[in-house]
């Protein structure tokens, strides 16, 4: 399945993890993407972190970070 067919803002998630050369946190792409380092800011982005993962698309290290690998 192509990444373009995601909505927009999972896209910009997509975008920011595939560019990162290690796994990256919740915090780190919720910075990526304009938001901020509160729990309120990060909490949304974890569960979309979480659901792409889910579906196939990210893979959760155990440490609780995101990678396209």
């Amino acid at each position: 399945m192509d990444e373009g067919t995601l909505p927009s803002d999972y896209q910009a998630i997509m975008k920011i993890v595939a560019a990162s050369a290690a796994p990256v946190p919740a915090k780190d792409v919720s910075v990526g993407l304009g938001k901020g380092v509160q729990p309120a800011q990060v909490e949304p982005v974890r569960g979309q972190l979480k659901r792409l993962a889910e579906r196939g698309w990210l893979h959760k290290t155990p440490a609780g970070r995101f990678t396209t690998h």
